[in-house]
């Protein structure tokens, strides 16, 4: 398996995704409508395949006639308050995207598909952590991305060598976290939080060991499982924001606000997302032989503040 067709290439996560899989020897093609991202790939060894997941077009074929797929596009989710009627905008797009690129698959011609989920999809699982087997509650997002996972197993049926992957809080260089903590902590600024999320726990990765076990799920990955990509231990966001300000020798100064401002300003989706507890277990991913770079936030934040204070330097 040695070429694949590869959604969301330009994205965040898939960025690096996509410059992992050349580094292992890959041919790559990236769908975009991106005309800039296109450049930047074609300097790079990619075949830029032009085209839209949300317009049927030649690109199909191209998909079709690979022999790995990663599927990483979603709709935009960021950039506005985020209302319920925003979120079903999404709901609606995210299915067309699958329903174009899945339907347009040939069983016996792709040898893996890998399929990027969110693991909200899973909601608020409690206090206790939990594995791929837990039932899910949505929340936040996940009652938006819900009806595309449910139709996965259609595909399953009808043949697609279908890998289910589930990553966490991602964060990373150009992430929410550079955003909402870094920038702020580095001029002296208050960290905003939601009061009633200061004991809720996330499942957090670095963007570089998310990438990683994308590719490693590609070759390794059981076809017909579901795999969260997640570090070792579960964390706050204070936790995160703590070891980031170490990071950086400052110190960690918060602003808690109530739900109903958070509601008000980021609207009722984000807000769910910020009071769920998502304590997950990668013990599926470390049973395929994964090996994390940074197997928690100890790790995975200094390196963050490391790269970031870098690429401040260079600009």
């Amino acid at each position: 398996m040695k070429r694949l067709f590869v959604t969301g290439g330009t994205g965040f996560i898939g960025a690096r995704f996509v410059s992992l899989a050349l580094e292992a020897g890959y041919r790559v093609q990236v769908l975009t409508r991106n005309t800039r991202a296109a450049e930047r790939w074609k300097h790079e060894g990619v075949t830029v395949v032009q085209g839209d997941l949300l317009t049927p077009g030649p690109w199909q074929e191209e998909a079709a006639t690979s022999e790995g797929i990663v599927h990483l596009a979603q709709p935009l989710t960021f950039g506005a308050r985020v209302t319920h009627k925003r979120a079903e905008a999404y709901r609606d797009q995210r299915l067309r995207m699958d329903s174009l690129l899945l339907d347009s698959l040939k069983p016996g011609t792709v040898k893996r598909l890998l399929y990027v989920g969110g693991t909200s999809y899973y909601g608020d699982q409690g206090t206790r952590l939990v594995a791929e087997d837990a039932t899910p509650h949505p929340t936040g997002w996940g009652p938006y991305i819900a009806p595309a996972i449910e139709s996965l197993p259609r595909h399953l049926e009808r043949g697609l060598p279908l890998v289910e992957s589930y990553p966490g809080s991602v964060y990373g260089l150009g992430s929410w976290f550079e955003e909402y903590a870094l920038e702020p902590m580095k001029t002296g600024k208050r960290i905003f939080g939601l009061k009633e999320s200061l004991t809720k726990q996330m499942s957090p990765i670095h963007v570089d060991d998310c990438a990683r076990a994308l590719l490693h799920l590609l070759e390794h990955g059981e076809v017909g499982r579901r795999y969260f990509v997640v570090d070792d231990q579960p964390a706050t966001f204070g936790e995160l924001s703590q070891v980031a300000a170490e990071a950086l020798g400052v110190s960690y100064k918060k602003t808690l606000v109530p739900r109903w401002l958070c509601n008000l300003l980021m609207g009722p989706v984000v807000t769910d997302s910020l009071t769920s507890e998502a304590r997950l277990s990668n013990a599926r991913l470390h049973g395929t032989g994964f090996q994390f770079l940074y197997p928690t936030i100890r790790e995975g934040v200094p390196a963050l503040v490391r790269q970031w204070l870098e690429s401040r330097r260079r600009s």
